[in-house]
C-alpha cells in the first residue's frame, strides 16, 4: 500500500506516541499492551467511537512495535518484552530512554 507524503503511517504514529509517553513519564514506561494502547489513545485524544489508524487490539499493537523496535533502539530507547512469573503469565513491555 503506497502512502503519499501527507499521510502518516501507523508505524510513525505509534513511534511518536511512544516517544511522547516516555517524555511524559520520566523517560521510562512499563505495562501491558492494553495499557500502552490506552496511553496512545489518550496521547492522540482518540475516543472509542471515532475511527483511527492506531491498532485496535493488543496483538496488533505488538506487531507494530515489533516492526519499529529497531527505529526505537536507534533513538536510544531500550525495548524489552517480559512475562510475569505467576499463573497468568501476563506479557509486559518496558521502554527506557
Amino acid at each position: 500500500m503506497a502512502l503519499n507524503s501527507k499521510t502518516i503511517s501507523v508505524d510513525d504514529l505509534v513511534l511518536q506516541g511512544i516517544v511522547n509517553t516516555l517524555e511524559d513519564s520520566n523517560f521510562s514506561w512499563s505495562g501491558t499492551m492494553t495499557e500502552l494502547s490506552s496511553k496512545l489513545d489518550k496521547s492522540f485524544h482518540r475516543s472509542k467511537g471515532k475511527l483511527s489508524i492506531l491498532p485496535g487490539s493488543p496483538s496488533a499493537l505488538r506487531v507494530v512495535i515489533n516492526r519499529i523496535t529497531n527505529r526505537l533502539r536507534s533513538r536510544g530507547i531500550s525495548v524489552r518484552f517480559k512475562r510475569s512469573t505467576d499463573h497468568t503469565r501476563t506479557r509486559f513491555v518496558t521502554f527506557v530512554w
